[in-house]
C-alpha cells in the first residue's frame, strides 16, 4: 500500500479570465480528498506524490502559467516555469 500524503498545488494563470476548470477538473480526477484553500491554491491527501501531481496539473495548464507542487509529507516539490533564479534558489536550498 503507497503512503497518504499532504499535497499543495498552487498555481498562477496568465489568462485568469479563461478559468481554472482544466486544473479543478485534473485535481477531482486524482480521487483523492482535497480542498480549495484559494482561488489558486489547493490541498490533497491521498496516494499521490509531487512528480505525478505536477505532470498531470501541468498537463491542464498553458505553458505561460505557473504552477508550483509541495509533498509536505516527503519535502519534495515540483515547479514548472518559474523564473530561473527563483528555480535555482530553491534547488540550492530545498534540503539545506
Amino acid at each position: 500500500m503507497a503512503q497518504t500524503r499532504n499535497i499543495f498545488v498552487a498555481f498562477e494563470l496568465f489568462r485568469p479570465e479563461r478559468g481554472d476548470n482544466r486544473i479543478l477538473d485534473t485535481i477531482e480526477a486524482f480521487g483523492c480528498v482535497w480542498a480549495r484553500i484559494s482561488k489558486s491554491v489547493f490541498y490533497l491527501h491521498g496516494e499521490l506524490d509531487a512528480e505525478y501531481v505536477g505532470k498531470k496539473v501541468w498537463a491542464a495548464m498553458n505553458m505561460d502559467d505557473k504552477l508550483v507542487v509541495i509533498d509536505s509529507t516527503k519535502n519534495d516539490a515540483r515547479w514548472y516555469n518559474i523564473k530561473p533564479e527563483v528555480s535555482d534558489f530553491l534547488m540550492q536550498n530545498w534540503h539545506a
